[in-house]
């Protein structure tokens, strides 16, 4: 995000250190934007004073940050970029999507199958390179799994958080990509008390088996 944009959660003293200093760094150079961090923090001292104080909810911070594509998985940005064929704003602003409860609906890999327990995504259109392809993210809750499906076409996957237990036996932890071939079969299974988030591109989508 812009100087410019990030003055309204700078004013509120939300914004993480590295994020605080490029604000700063903007309005030293820019008077007009001095002025307007001004205006901004006289209407936020304004409304301090008119409002008693209330200690917020634990996850108020995350959020705000997310509704401006902000967050925990902001450090994901260039890899959703390139996943999805989007810019890094754009990115930004998917991975946003992830810490807003509204943003997830329940998981219908296809018209034929009923929706899958314990397993939920959210679905957007990717970039020109990701016209033909479902690009999304899947949330697989602790203890439950993804069932036995087939890849109708190449799917990628980066996973985001938790740790992940293919059929295969082998784990994923966040960070790790992997890519599977059209024609592959397997299950998925979350391991431990963290639900397992998924970045997915999947050409053609699956076809659940079990």
């Amino acid at each position: 995000m812009s100087p410019r944009e990030l003055l309204p959660l700078y004013a509120l003293d939300a914004l993480e250190p590295d994020e605080a200093r490029t604000v700063e760094r903007a309005v030293a150079a820019d008077p007009a934007l001095a002025a307007e961090l001004a205006a901004l923090r006289d209407v936020a001292g304004a409304l301090v004073a008119a409002v008693p104080p209330v200690t917020p909810a634990a996850d108020v911070k995350a959020r705000l940050l997310a509704s401006v594509g902000g967050g925990r998985f902001e450090k994901f940005s260039a890899r959703m970029a390139k996943l999805y064929d989007v810019t890094i704003e754009r990115a930004r602003e998917l991975l946003g999507l992830v810490e807003r409860p509204a943003s997830w609906g329940p998981a219908i890999p296809d018209t034929r199958t009923t929706a899958i327990p314990f397993v939920v995504l959210v679905h957007f259109d990717g970039g020109p390179a990701c016209a033909t392809a479902d690009c999304g993210f899947i949330r697989i809750e602790p203890g439950q799994s993804f069932p036995l499906h087939r890849h109708r076409g190449e799917e990628v996957v980066v996973v985001l958080a938790g740790t992940l237990r293919d059929s295969n036996g082998q784990l994923h932890h966040p960070g790790d990509e992997c890519v599977r071939a059209a024609g592959t079969e397997h299950s998925l299974t979350v391991v431990g008390d963290e639900p397992v988030i998924l970045a997915a591109r999947a050409e053609r989508g699956i076809e659940v088996l079990g």
